[in-house]
């Protein structure tokens, strides 16, 4: 006898990959009222789902949670001085920096050989143990995506991330050496003939990177303990195997534009997790971002602001609040100020001067969606993750990206190039400078090209919410793979 069609979701425990799988989950939930899903991760995921689980409460035995053993990518990554992870994001992204910078190519795998033998071991079980009829995984998620690579079950890849991270080595005459910008550099969209030739120099130096020897001891010492060969990220853009299907939280009408869109990559569009509305949330919080427009300030979770970065914010901020003032405009600010651990980051005279116009917080108990669908937002000033970009698109807000790492720089390009907003650090990232995003955040809010940056934030919205927006998309294309493959539990 046939049991519930069981899709299993395995990603890392982090909101920037995870959100999407969250997204994904609900819709799936939403549609299709047989199928059971298991989202496997580490256990600071869990609230999430449970958060999922609230919005579905009809369906809350078709979902559960597995909790992963060992650190999260996060812990492995963060929390261990040999990955030097904040000191070279934290250096300028300039071509003579780029080959200290190429050891920030371990995020694909920041765990150590044993710990990644041990996740791969348990992963491998749970799938064994489950037998899904479908496995959903995370591309950043490393243990998954080689444990895939190894058993072959039925699966697919969800991303929040776009063509470019996936589609670049199926572009013609190699132009991944020559028209797209490297991750973590500030060479603009379209690249200048000029400065090809410093593409190709810092795109050689950062994939080709020899000194790390990080990821090939990871693959021989795996293989000789659990004789298993390792795949990541770079395996499922380069080597998929026949028939994977790839879903992303993009479309080509808000990413670069590219020659080749391979079939195997689904353009889903944003993929937005649901959350109640701020009137629900936090009613205080919905009152004061009624009273005039709001620049939201959320620079994600993982980008933390010293001293000088805070003041550099702070400044930039009130050039934009004096202008709206000297206009007669009412404006006002929201801003989550993660501060750097050991950092006395000291802003009285900033909030003094303004009151009630200026709220800094260090963490928001609403979803920045919520906040950025309230209809008061005027502008995101975001760090360019996926998340913050493509909800910011989604709720048709112009943004201001202020880069931090990797392929942050590209979303402040995207912003750009699609006329929503501006890169507001050219200059100075992954720092920021009063004088330079001042004049950015005016020339976005206030300036004579505001309205053309908020009408085109607005187009690009609705053509994102159509077919029921990204997240049914991806749940539309997850069932229609498992009804083409049946359930796996009369096999």
């Amino acid at each position: 006898m046939s049991g519930p069609k069981k899709i299993l979701m395995l990603t890392n425990a982090e909101h920037g990959q995870a959100n999407v799988f969250l997204a994904t989950a609900h819709e799936i939930l939403q549609v299709d009222p047989e199928v059971e899903v298991h989202v496997c991760s580490f256990p600071a995921l869990e609230s999430s789902v449970d958060s999922i689980r609230v919005l579905n409460k009809s369906a809350d035995s078709r979902l559960s949670f597995i909790k992963l053993a060992g650190p999260s990518w996060k812990q492995a990554l963060f929390g261990r001085p040999e990955h030097q992870f904040q000191e070279l994001n934290d250096i300028r992204p300039t071509i003579w920096n780029v080959a200290r910078a190429a050891k920030l190519t371990r995020i694909a795998c920041p765990w150590t050989s044993g710990e990644l033998c041990n996740l791969v071991t348990e992963i491998e079980k749970i799938i064994e143990d489950l037998n899904p009829a479908l496995t959903i995984v995370d591309n950043l998620f490393t243990p998954a995506v080689t444990v895939c690579y190894k058993v072959k079950p039925h699966w697919m890849v969800l991303s929040p991330n776009t063509y470019k991270e996936f589609a670049l080595a199926n572009q013609p005459n190699q132009q991944y050496y020559w028209k797209y910008p490297p991750p973590r550099s500030t060479i603009a969209f379209p690249v200048p003939w000029y400065q090809m030739p410093l593409v190709y120099y810092m795109v050689r130096t950062m994939y080709l990177n020899h000194n790390d020897p990080f990821m090939l001891s990871h693959a021989r010492e795996m293989k000789a303990a659990i004789d298993t060969d390792y795949a990541d990220w770079a395996y499922i853009s380069i080597v998929p195997p026949p028939g994977l299907q790839i879903l992303l939280a993009s479309r080509p009408e808000v990413d670069f534009p590219f020659d080749v869109k391979p079939a195997h990559m689904i353009p889903c569009g944003p993929i937005i997790r649901p959350a109640p509305p701020v009137a629900e949330a936090d009613p205080e919080l919905a009152k004061w971002l009624a009273r005039r427009p709001t620049v939201l300030v959320n620079l994600g979770t993982h980008a933390s602001y010293d001293a000088q970065h805070a003041r550099g914010m702070a400044g930039a901020l009130d050039r934009m609040l004096k202008e709206a003032k000297g206009k007669g405009e009412a404006l006002q600010v929201l801003w989550k100020l993660n501060g750097r651990e050991g950092e006395d980051v000291k802003l009285e005279e900033f909030t003094g001067r303004w009151g009630d116009a200026v709220k800094v917080v260090k963490w928001l108990d609403v979803e920045p969606s919520s906040i950025l669908e309230s209809g008061h937002v005027a502008c995101s000033v975001n760090h360019g993750g996926a998340n913050s970009f493509f909800e910011a698109i989604s709720a048709g807000v112009p943004q201001v990206v202020l880069p931090v790492w990797g392929d942050t720089y590209d979303f402040a390009k995207r912003a750009e190039w699609l006329g929503v907003g501006r890169f507001g650090s050219w200059k100075h990232a992954p720092k920021v400078d009063e004088k330079e995003l001042g004049g950015v955040l005016k020339d976005v809010v206030l300036g004579p090209k505001a309205a053309s940056f908020k009408a085109k934030a607005a187009e690009l919205a609705a053509l994102c919410k159509k077919e029921g927006g990204g997240r049914r998309v991806a749940a539309k294309t997850i069932l229609a793979a498992l009804d083409d493959k049946g359930d796996s539990s009369d096999e």
